[in-house]
């Protein structure tokens, strides 16, 4: 008498729950393994998550950024830098870009009555703002009169504001930096980026509180007293239209050097995608280690699964006297394995999720979870419960009934 697939599920789910002790322990390695994919694959998600978030808290994807090429030795001594002659000359060359920004920085010291900071000084323009994405929650941030006319203005990250003036007003107030006045005219929005373990502190951005801007014009003439610009930004006007642009200002720097690279530029927008392409070599890699508990778990039920054949060596061999074909046997054990390691990757799965949080919490980490990742954790128990059973599936269909009928 055959047995359908139907029959063989109800079966299996019968012995699971008559032998409750015994399939809790086949499973608990199944439990553990699952729990473990989930972990790694929701940790590489959240970096990749966070990162991204970085990223688009920066700006976006249509940021392209120019510096010195420090891989390249310059063997011809070829300045690395730019001057205000060329960095107006690459403006005038790429009228499709949407935002520009070049920006010279310093370390210096500023005082306002008693209360002294150090903090890092940028030379900027206008454009960034744009650039950025950022602006002044209070005043306004620098204007092109103010670079035209060279003024003494500046505007002011949110921790130098209350480092110097605690609760008071500071637009329209003077600060003094390396012995010069200047007058704040702004208050630069706050930046705040949930860290979860990725940056060194709980916010991913309180670096950018601790800046401030002046014109460049003003960092040129009355700062550094030259026109060195290390920096530069450039903004697409779209994402799609990034990587066209940056191969075109590649072609300008290597034709300002005589063909040599003394600069790096890199696409926010290929970053991404190299971020992704990165991620998920990552999720293979710590995918197969974790997966290394569900194997080892694949080989405990693979031997309790042999005992249990032995132990129901009669059982089968009635079942074959009264029409159970090879094949039946066969998908009733592959049926049941496959029942007990699935059961167990849905118990790790629930076990994990419900505990993600609390886990992710203690490793100031940020963990998230998919419907992709948990459909590959099912799959992979169930596949493990498929690959392991075929053994004790094929030799409860290989015993010859006669024989197991004798078996006591």
């Amino acid at each position: 008498m055959a047995i359908t697939l139907r029959e063989s599920i109800s079966i299996g789910l019968s012995d699971f729950w008559s032998r409750k002790i015994r399939s809790l322990i086949t499973i608990f390695g199944i439990i553990l393994g699952t729990m473990s994919v989930i972990v790694v694959l929701a940790l590489v998600n959240g970096a990749n998550q966070d990162t991204l978030k970085w990223m688009m808290e920066r700006g976006g994807l249509a940021k392209i950024s120019i510096y010195r090429n420090w891989q390249y030795d310059n063997p011809n001594n070829l300045p690395s830098s730019f001057n205000l002659k060329e960095i107006n000359l690459i403006k005038s060359l790429i009228p499709e870009a949407l935002y520009f920004n070049p920006s010279i920085d310093a370390r210096a010291e500023m005082s306002y009555q008693k209360n002294k900071y150090y903090s890092r000084i940028y030379g900027v323009m206008p454009d960034f703002s744009k650039v950025e994405e950022w602006g002044a929650e209070a005043g306004r941030f620098i204007a092109k009169f103010d670079v035209d006319n060279s003024n003494d203005v500046i505007c002011i990250g949110t921790t130098i504001r209350d480092e110097l003036f605690g609760n008071k007003n500071p637009i329209g107030q003077y600060i003094t930096v390396q012995g010069r006045r200047l007058k704040v005219i702004g208050v630069m929005k706050h930046r705040f980026l949930e860290n979860n373990g990725s940056f060194g502190n709980n916010n991913g951005l309180s670096y950018m509180n601790r800046r401030c801007y002046v014109p460049i014009s003003t960092m040129i003439s009355k700062g550094t007293g030259s026109d060195e610009i290390d920096y530069l930004v450039i903004k697409a006007a779209t994402v799609a239209e990034a990587p066209q642009l940056k191969r075109k200002l590649e072609a300008i720097l290597l034709n300002l050097r005589h063909g040599e690279p003394i600069f790096r530029l890199e696409s926010a927008q290929e970053e991404a995608e190299n971020m992704k392409k990165d991620a998920a070599k990552f999720q293979v890699i710590f995918f197969l280690i974790s997966a290394i508990s569900l194997f080892v778990g694949g080989i405990v039920i693979m031997n309790i699964m042999l005992a249990t054949v032995q132990e129901r060596t009669r059982e089968i061999g009635i079942r074959m006297a009264i029409g159970a074909r090879q094949i039946d046997v066969f998908i009733q054990f592959i049926v049941q394995t496959v029942i007990i390691t699935t059961i167990g990757g849905i118990l790790g799965i629930v076990i994990e999720l419900s505990l993600l949080d609390v886990l992710g919490k203690y490793l100031e980490f940020n963990l998230v979870a998919s419907q992709q990742m948990v459909g590959i954790a099912l799959f992979v128990s169930a596949g493990v419960g498929l690959l392991f059973g075929i053994f004790p599936a094929v030799r409860a269909s290989k015993l010859d009934p006669v024989e197991a009928l004798r078996h006591e």
